[in-house]
């Protein structure tokens, strides 16, 4: 079981928490020493990626062998890979974050991502946090109608403020006259003001379990759907990722009838070369039309009897798929630089620019491509222990209701002074004060930003030190206590 889970949520355990420097771990923050953000490395970025930052749910460690020493959590990065915004949530395996990533809610940009305990078959039993730009919860998002909890891998804001929540449940199936257990793939539309269940979905009365390819795990349900993405197509209908399955469903909405079947055993479509996919994750409907596929083309040998490759890569697809002539043809894709096979997770997301973000899920790393297939961006965590479920960009504005924070550490030549706030993006520079006492600080010394904590040295030692965050224009934005120098 301790494989499956490995193979499903690509943990593994993580090294002593003894000191934050460890492999994994940035210089330990001297203004924030509670935040242990993993480190990231950028082997590649070139002029003309998309504006906006990368959001990750950086994890590692194990359920069944112990937790690992990273903190868990969605974490916004720049392009250096330094960190804009990190909320530690849990340690480990012992508390998951996945699927971070913008939405709109109420007309409004927030932060969504789900949290909870995961399991060895895969999933997961947690909840969906909706946070504002000021980083406060408003919204939890729960599973209804008495389940235990929702599923980790996928959560959808619609334009009616309705939340798509899925839900992994095993049931007792009476299939063929012999009973087995088996785990359900469930989808409600829930009003995410009073939690009612709109509609809702059950993957058993629609998807027969002989169109999986999964191999049976003793002990454990057969998951033999899996779903693990969910999007609103543009006729109002579910675009739904099976994934051991190899299966796009298209559902109607409220009757839930599959509408069509995109690969697999009973798909109707003719594939072209190149069409093909199996394992996959993160299926939507773009802008210019295709359907964009992230072809996992592996997965883990125990989940598929040993037999789960299909190709020697993973790709990020997209498909021009005919529902008139019901063909599919290749597009265009993109592979690794690193030719990276992901046996599990990833993500793909066409950029309003045209680029395209790929997260090659189970590996821990990110590719930024320009239309032109060109590498435009490649990092990937520094610890190969841990990975991210998703990678996407996102435009963001954060605006923290706490204050900067500051750190004064004397030296042989005067003091250096640290700020940081965590989670403010309208930071330009920092303003340093310092003095006698906290009431008597003046200016001696304005820097520019530098990554998440800025470090600055000052000539003179003072007992107090304080600083102010500018923005582009100049103007005070917040300002931290006073702090004394050690």
């Amino acid at each position: 079981m301790t494989a499956v889970l490995a193979l499903s949520l690509g943990s593994a355990p993580g090294a002593s928490a003894e000191s934050p420097s460890l492999p994994g771990h940035p210089l330990s923050l001297v203004t924030r020493p509670d935040l242990l953000p993993p480190a990231i490395t950028v082997g590649k970025s070139a002029p003309g990626t998309a504006p906006g930052y990368v959001f990750l749910a950086p994890k590692t460690g194990d359920v069944l062998q112990g937790p690992g020493t990273l903190q868990s959590g969605p974490m916004i990065v720049d392009d250096r890979g330094e960190p804009v915004w990190f909320l530690p949530r849990g340690i480990g395996a012992l508390n998951y974050v996945t699927a971070f990533q913008q939405q709109t809610y109420r007309e409004d940009p927030v932060l969504t991502w789900w949290e909870g305990a995961p399991l060895p078959t895969g999933v997961g039993v947690g909840y969906w946090i909706v946070m504002d730009q000021s980083y406060r919860e408003i919204a939890r998002i729960k599973a209804g109608s008495g389940y235990a909890g929702a599923d980790l891998h996928d959560m959808q804001i619609t334009p009616d403020n309705t939340a798509l929540v899925l839900i992994a449940q095993p049931k007792l199936h009476n299939g063929g006259g012999v009973p087995r257990m088996v785990m359900d793939n469930i989808i409600q539309e829930v009003d995410i003001a009073s939690g009612k269940v709109l509609h809702e979905w059950s993957g058993l009365d629609h998807v027969g379990i002989d169109e999986s390819y999964l191999s049976s795990i003793p002990l454990l349900p057969y998951d033999y759907l899996h779903i693990n993405s969910m999007s609103v197509d543009t006729d109002g209908n579910l675009l739904l990722s099976g994934r051991n399955t190899h299966t796009v469903y298209k559902v109607d909405r409220h009757s839930g009838k599959v509408i069509w079947r995109l690969g697999g055993k009973k798909s109707d479509f003719t594939m072209a070369d190149g069409a093909s996919f199996a394992w996959q994750h993160d299926v939507s409907r773009e802008a210019d039309g295709t359907l964009s596929v992230f072809d996992n083309a592996a997965a883990g040998s125990i989940e598929t009897g040993g037999g789960g490759q299909s190709e020697k890569v993973s790709r990020a697809v997209f498909l021009s798929v005919d529902t008139d002539a019901k063909t599919a043809r290749l597009d265009r894709a993109y592979t690794s630089p690193d030719g990276l096979l992901s046996t599990s997770q990833g993500s793909m997301q066409l950029l309003l620019n045209g680029n395209v973000l790929v997260g090659w899920g189970s590996h821990g790393s990110y590719t930024e491509y320009a239309d032109s297939g060109e590498v435009l961006m490649n990092a990937s965590f520094k610890d190969p222990v841990v990975n991210s479920y998703r990678a996407l960009r996102f435009p963001w504005h954060g605006r923290p209701t706490d204050r900067p924070a500051v750190a004064g550490r004397s030296g042989s030549s005067g003091m250096t002074v640290h700020a940081s706030w965590n989670g403010a993006t309208e930071v330009d520079s920092w303003r340093i004060l310092a003095g006698e006492s906290p009431q008597g600080l003046s200016t001696v010394k304005e820097v520019r930003k530098d990554g998440f904590e800025t470090s600055a040295p000052v000539p003179d030692r003072s007992p107090y030190v304080a600083v102010q965050a500018l923005d582009s224009a100049g103007q005070v934005i917040g300002t931290s206590k006073a702090a004394r120098v050690r």
